[in-house]
């Protein structure tokens, strides 16, 4: 073929690739309502029914004298369903959640919806074994495997010479007494200093974590930028031994094309998932909402695989004339506009995917700080039915 032909055959498919997208897009929004906070956009992934069927509850933690963030929920053994939540004071401002002051604490209630009433606190900056390096305690993640529960958490680098890092606690009893697990302190994931590694300088460290057990293998996952932070990806570090030491992959399993975070991980009927955020739109077409990643192995995660988990706050709660009312209160909590849910994190009963929690970055009841928020879900996909 001569190099003009080329070029003709080149432009032309690239055309048909973009009509084709583009048809895709528009067969996706036509496929029955979009949520609230869709419309007029279109839609790059398809709504699971978890998106569709999502019910708002109401207030799963709030206090006007704290900051509540991430959230992570198990059911006990006793039946009860315990929360383990960052947390810092008021005074400080949102900012305070990577300070000295901030802590992760454990709740307990009868039921899903709550009340939940606090039971202790699990770690705080004067906890650390090494507070030179380790501060901020933040984005707890509560997990059961092998008789054991464990807790991962992020913790700040006051020194900057190792940047967030990702840490485990680890306790026989779901009340303690928790000791830092391994034999780092508890760390279990540091970027790397191989420059060859994709890890390498990443902008604030390796964070976000998330947890599964895939055969007899352990797996941690983490957010990494390089070279910048908005560039991040998820990958993971394995480990034959629940307290590590934990080895790195040698490249992301994520092939996100915009910047997400915040992931939880779970494996559902031999599928595993990936729950992250699309902060900003670019993976979903939709600004902030959810993403559900699907595996089949849980070692690489496919955006063609990939659904829309939720919507935003704004999807689930309220009215039109709700919201006016609540954007008329004068220096209430709002982060985002939107309503953008973050840490989402799913509960289990009975064996599957029941209530889903997660910080809200507009305070629905006009208070000046986050507050954090259940939702009733229904995981399973189901026929396409519209969302009311």
């Amino acid at each position: 073929m001569k190099t003009k032909e080329m070029k003709l055959f080149l432009g032309f498919t690239l055309l048909f690739a973009q009509f084709t997208v583009f048809g895709q897009q528009q067969d996706l929004n036509a496929t029955g309502k979009n949520l609230r906070t869709a419309s007029g956009k279109i839609r790059k992934l398809p709504y699971s029914n978890m998106a569709l069927s999502g019910k708002f509850i109401g207030t799963a933690l709030a206090d006007s004298n704290w900051y509540y963030w991430c959230t992570s929920p198990i059911q006990g053994k006793d039946k009860k369903i315990h929360l383990f939540s960052s947390r810092w004071p008021a005074v400080e401002g949102m900012e305070g959640w990577s300070g000295p002051n901030a802590e992760i604490s454990h709740f307990v209630g009868d039921r899903p919806e709550g009340p939940f009433k606090y039971v202790s606190t699990i770690m705080k900056t004067s906890m650390f074994p090494d507070q030179k390096t380790m501060a901020g305690p933040h984005n707890p993640r509560i997990e059961y495997v092998d008789g054991k529960y464990i807790l991962l958490y992020i913790c700040q680098d006051p020194s900057g010479v190792y940047g967030q890092r990702t840490g485990m606690m680890i306790a026989d009893k779901i009340e303690g007494p928790w000791r830092f697990a391994g034999e780092n302190d508890g760390i279990m994931i540091t970027r790397s200093n191989d420059p060859k590694h994709w890890t390498y300088k990443a902008a604030i460290g390796a964070d976000n974590p998330a947890f599964l057990k895939i055969g007899k293998k352990y797996y941690i996952y983490y957010k990494c930028g390089t070279p910048e932070h908005m560039a991040a990806k998820y990958g993971y570090a394995v480990s034959d031994k629940l307290e590590g030491p934990y080895k790195m992959c040698d490249a992301p399993i994520t092939d996100n094309v915009s910047y997400l975070e915040d992931a939880q991980a779970f494996a559902y009927k031999n599928k595993y998932y990936l729950l992250t955020t699309d902060n900003l739109g670019g993976n979903t077409g939709i600004y902030g909402d959810l993403i559900l990643w699907e595996s089949g192995s849980g070692l690489k995660f496919n955006l063609s695989d990939a659904k829309i988990a939720m919507g935003n706050l704004l999807d689930y709660w309220g009215t039109e004339e709700d919201h006016k009312k609540l954007f008329a209160i004068k220096d209430h909590f709002e982060r985002d506009r939107t309503g953008k849910l973050e840490r989402p994190a799913v509960l289990f009963q009975n064996g599957k995917p029941a209530y889903l929690y997660a910080a809200g970055d507009l305070n629905v009841h006009g208070g000046k700080v986050s507050e954090s928020y259940v939702f009733k879900i229904d995981f399973d996909d189901k026929k396409s039915k519209e969302h009311k």
